[in-house]
């Protein structure tokens, strides 16, 4: 005879916190005390190289940081450092250093693993503590504007592996986010500009005003105006915080993946150039190839298509990349995207300003025209 098979409903609560801080190692005693609550015994932190140069005693003032949050049975270990870029995520080996530490100083899931850095290391640091006794939490500090207006907000991590992007990883919501506008200030150029090609991507999805307020103030963001730059890293933040949120599928269970405007192109351009084009950069070709893939298929007006176009080229960002061709080779992303989420092909196009729709088919026709359009603009 058939058994009734058991089945209830599993509901996980979870809270996602956000502090947004002007100077994150001295005068945030308020926001680590947030960001350390409901924590006991034993915490480690790993810190992007990059930071710990431009910043020497950051080591010094995390211990200082945790010890000072008041509360209660909290300590810092011991502070790591970890390459910054793409390079942490080359396979597994900076996040099992990650568990291992975790380990080796009685990290438990009462604890915590502090990630100092760009989005990388969030990635690769996040994805170690998940191994270590299947989730230890994690306090997030983006120090790069691309981790702070999109990669911190999220509740994911993963490593690169098997030549494509992100083949490995979890999903887990970081325990804090405190995000800095001071250690900003240090960013190289290339890492400064780069996120804002997210801004860029979520105002063409969810914020014409936003696409506004960047394209107005394009030249004071590039020569690093914080009363202009850091509002617009702020409200993209929110934008994707919103959507991750409230828009019913945090952990991607579906076919549709608006925040991935742009993506299938940028993944695959950062695999074909051995991860040496930064993901912010890839971003912004992507978006460039898919305004023009969009009006290609008649989705968007031409005179949007170049209004994207210009906006990122006035932000410094690149719209091409000579690894887009030839095509062919290109075009092998699009399985690689679908896969990585499963279902349907579901490429998130633009009809206008604001408003995207899915697209099941993404011709190469449309993809030849739109990269040989965005050559004869060249690479900036």
């Amino acid at each position: 005879m058939a058994l009734t098979p058991w089945s209830d409903a599993l509901t996980v609560h979870s809270r996602h916190r956000v502090w947004w801080v002007d100077d994150v190692l001295h005068d945030a005693a308020a926001a680590w005390h947030g960001a350390m609550e409901g924590l006991e015994g034993p915490c480690v932190a790993f810190v992007d190289l990059g930071v710990a140069s431009a910043w020497p005693e950051v080591a010094e003032r995390l211990h200082a940081c945790v010890r000072d949050s008041g509360a209660g049975g909290v300590r810092l270990s011991a502070v790591d450092t970890m390459p910054g870029g793409e390079s942490c995520k080359a396979g597994t080996a900076e996040a099992m250093r990650v568990a291992q530490a975790c380990l080796d100083h009685g990290v438990s899931r009462r604890g915590a693993v502090i990630a100092v850095g760009g989005g990388a290391v969030l990635d690769a640091v996040g994805f170690g503590a998940a191994m270590a006794h299947r989730g230890v939490p994690v306090i997030r500090v983006p120090t790069t504007t691309l981790a702070q207006d999109d990669s911190a907000m999220g509740v994911k991590c993963g490593v690169n592996a098997f030549g494509q992007k992100n083949a490995m990883g979890a999903f887990g919501v970081p325990h804090a986010v405190l995000c800095c506008r001071r250690l900003l200030g240090s960013l190289p150029e290339e890492h400064w500009l780069g996120g804002f090609s997210e801004a860029v991507k979520i105002a063409l999805l969810r914020d014409p005003g936003l696409l506004a307020e960047i394209e107005r103030h394009a030249a004071r963001v590039r020569n690093r105006d914080m009363a202009v730059a850091w509002p617009i890293v702020r409200r993209s933040a929110e934008l994707h915080r919103h959507h991750i949120l409230k828009g019913g599928d945090p952990f991607e269970l579906g076919s549709s993946r608006p925040l991935d405007h742009g993506h299938w192109v940028a993944h695959r351009l950062e695999s074909l150039t051995a991860w040496a084009l930064p993901h912010g950069q890839a971003v912004a070709v992507g978006l460039a190839v898919d305004a023009c893939v969009a009006c290609e298929l008649g989705w968007l007006a031409p005179g949007t298509r170049d209004r994207v176009i210009r906006a990122l080229r006035s932000l410094g960002l690149p719209v091409f990349h000579p690894m887009l061709l030839p095509v062919e080779r290109l075009m092998a992303g699009l399985e690689q995207f679908r896969q990585h989420l499963g279902g349907p092909l579901a490429v998130p196009l633009l009809r206008d300003v604001g408003h995207a729709q899915d697209s099941s088919e993404v011709p190469p026709r449309a993809v030849e025209a739109a990269v040989r359009r965005l050559q004869g603009l060249g690479t900036g």
